[in-house]
């Protein structure tokens, strides 16, 4: 709870509630006033990895994700809540350990401190290891927080990011972001002419709906998700941002 104001007792007020040298001083009782703290910390886990490099049109996947991440990372610290970063998978070869780890931090200032974070965060070539990320951010952000897991979701991926969510959500709000390749969406609209037509859209369906299941397991164990095309993931996660906000949950 966070202090409000000083207010006139009120039957029903606590004792401790009372604020003896002000009513001392005003020579009548006057009581401490609070209210539900609503700022939040958010943290936002980026996949850096290898999969990010996939390309929709002229940017890649991760060049989508840290364009989402900044502009909801804005609208965040605007409302008052406090934003950090846990990168992993990312290209260590410029030796800067500080880039893409940024502990919450909150004001006007906060924006900048993200920007430096990020401005050499390079997507790199190893897979995602989003146990290990797990674990390392457990370790680092104790305070509860809105976990915000950017990434390309495939459904070889299940097991292991079952247990990371899992691992998470015991302390934090979990959210997965995932960007959907406009790639595969296309290739279900080509018209189906040849028998290798057939054998492609069929590999993308099947891509798809295992995909979904993924998804669908996600929700199953109360994890927000966000699946949305790579250019639309601004928008996406900002809309989440409010509905959660409107929703008190955060």
């Amino acid at each position: 709870m966070d202090f409000r104001q000083l207010r006139e007792y009120r039957e029903g007020d606590s004792q401790r509630q009372v604020d003896w040298r002000a009513s001392a001083r005003l020579r009548k009782l006057i009581s401490r006033e609070y209210q539900d703290e609503r700022d939040q910390e958010i943290v936002y886990m980026l996949d850096c990895g290898r999969r990010m490099r996939a390309k929709d049109g002229e940017q890649s996947h991760f060049d989508h994700a840290l364009n989402a991440l900044l502009l909801s990372a804005y609208v965040a610290i605007k409302q008052g809540d406090a934003v950090g970063l846990h990168a992993f998978a990312a290209d260590d070869s410029g030796g800067r350990r500080s880039a893409g780890r940024l502990p919450p931090v909150k004001g006007e200032g906060g924006i900048n401190l993200l920007l430096n974070s990020v401005y050499d965060l390079h997507s790199g070539t190893a897979n995602a290891d989003y146990s290990g990320a797990a674990q390392q951010l457990l370790a680092s952000h104790p305070r509860r927080a809105l976990v915000i897991l950017v990434t390309n979701l495939r459904d070889e991926d299940s097991d292991e990011l079952l247990a990371a969510v899992q691992l998470l959500s015991r302390r934090h709000l979990v959210m997965v972001a995932s960007l959907r390749e406009a790639a595969v969406d296309e290739l279900l609209q080509r018209p189906v002419e040849t028998f290798g037509d057939a054998i492609e859209t069929a590999a993308a369906r099947d891509f798809l709906q295992r995909r979904a299941r993924l998804l669908q397991q996600l929700r199953a164990r109360n994890v927000l998700v966000v699946d949305s095309a790579p250019d639309k993931l601004h928008m996406a996660l900002v809309e989440s941002y409010w509905q959660l906000k409107r929703s008190g949950k955060i």
